[in-house]
């Protein structure tokens, strides 16, 4: 389909690309109870743009129809924006492992294999657990009408659970998950094995000294991972270059603490982000965003090159019935040298977060936040004492990045992110 597409528009258009994106996903699920459920699900789209008199104009479809799919790109880019944009040549591919033989074949025993392995590890007589494997397998092919024509595969596979005590000073459901693009190993399982323990061991303290307006707070991976929300979107695309995010204009200051640093790499083996050429065409490297606290780079694809006169990036994203958008491939934010103990020690009193309910602000994209933290602990002199119910963190992402008190080394691997630590000081916090 692809070579007719673009035979068939090269002489109509001054440039056209096409991305087709396949996939098939199994999943295995273990309710409460014991029963098994299995759902699968096959997908094909395909992803067109067309650049036609300074006009851009896109279409997508789920079935084989090239013509349909030529003419809604056609009509879209008769009434779309202005804009010049300059579709890449052809380049060698850098080497990524973006897809595992194994888990491309895992079928449904190998997943409730993994399920229940999970779920024999977190069984107690006052839990109601949930759990889950899962996989996915396709294929991602890219070409353009400047020669471009490369394709790779692409696995994900994970296991996860979500776990409800039962009884008096009852816990929140806590919800983990490991994913990669190989099958989940014993070690993974017992990380996550080791987290549950983790977040349900400390019980619920019934009294509680009042606490401060603001306390130093260590914010554990899965936290950190939605806490970075303000600043993944403030980094990326139009509003990075030419919208309203606080970072725009302020490339090369040191803005953030001297302990942070931020990498995207799309060339780590084996994650969920992996692959070695973007939805554009566009070579995959890796790129610095934060080194020590200095603002190095913003994410970009073609189209905010073009209008903002840069490079793009090389972090085009295509999702059936929209436009191409800007996004993130594997997030990594450089570990410290503190283990967890140590961080718990320098914060004297203060909050261990195991996880946030985001729930923004008025400008989120300022970084100002109000999240709920169903699973914080109050921790005194290096201890956790227990559990906390109706903790309410506010502040603002930005601020509390440029005064970090220090990063742990258990760097983890949060989906597609990869996040230590953070002891972060003086945030708000309030008992509801």
């Amino acid at each position: 389909m692809i070579a007719r597409v673009l035979d068939v528009l090269a002489p109509r258009v001054s440039g056209a690309d096409l991305v087709v994106k396949t996939d098939d996903t199994l999943t295995v699920a273990i309710s409460s109870d014991g029963d098994s459920r299995v759902t699968s699900s096959r997908s094909r789209s395909s992803h067109l743009r067309v650049a036609r008199e300074g006009r851009v104009g896109y279409a997508s479809t789920e079935g084989d129809d090239a013509g349909e799919l030529i003419g809604h790109a056609l009509a879209a880019a008769s009434a779309g924006g202005e804009i010049e944009l300059f579709l890449p040549a052809p380049a060698p591919l850098p080497e990524v492992a973006s897809r595992s033989p194994q888990a491309a074949v895992a079928d449904v025993a190998t997943l409730d294999g993994l399920a229940r392995a999970l779920l024999e590890r977190l069984q107690r007589s006052d839990r109601r657990i949930e759990v889950w494997g899962e996989r996915a397998a396709g294929s991602v092919q890219v070409a353009n009408t400047r020669g471009v024509l490369a394709a790779y595969e692409v696995t994900l596979a994970g296991v996860g659970a979500v776990v409800e005590s039962i009884g008096a000073g009852s816990a929140p459901p806590c919800r983990v998950h490991s994913a990669a693009s190989a099958l989940p190993a014993l070690p993974d399982i017992e990380r996550l094995v080791s987290e549950v323990e983790r977040r349900l061991l400390p019980p619920l303290l019934d009294s509680c000294p009042p606490l401060p307006p603001a306390m130093p707070v260590c914010l554990a991976p899965r936290a950190v991972a939605t806490f970075l929300r303000p600043l993944r979107a403030a980094l990326a695309g139009y509003e990075a270059w030419l919208g309203s995010s606080p970072l725009r204009g302020k490339l090369g200051e040191r803005l953030f603490d001297e302990k942070l640093t931020l990498v995207d790499d799309p060339l780590a083996p084996g994650r969920p982000g992996s692959r070695p050429i973007d939805d554009d065409g566009v070579i995959a490297r890796r790129l610095a965003l934060i080194e020590r606290g200095r603002l190095l780079a913003f994410l970009a694809d073609l189209e905010v090159g073009a209008r903002a006169q840069v490079p793009s990036t090389g972090h085009s994203w295509r999702h059936p019935a929209a436009a191409p958008r800007v996004g993130f491939t594997n997030l990594c934010l450089s570990p410290g040298i503190e283990g967890r103990a140590t961080l718990l020690t320098m914060m004297g009193r203060g909050l261990l977060l195991e996880d946030l309910q985001w729930n923004g602000g008025p400008n989120p994209l300022a970084g100002s936040f109000t999240c709920r933290a169903p699973w914080a602990y109050l921790v005194e002199g290096g201890m956790v004492r227990g559990r906390l119910d109706g903790v309410v963190l506010t502040g603002n992402v930005f601020a509390a990045l440029a005064q970090l008190g220090a990063i742990g080394n258990d760097s983890t691997w949060v989906g597609a992110l990869c996040v230590p630590t953070l002891l972060v000081e003086g945030l708000g916090v309030t008992l509801r």
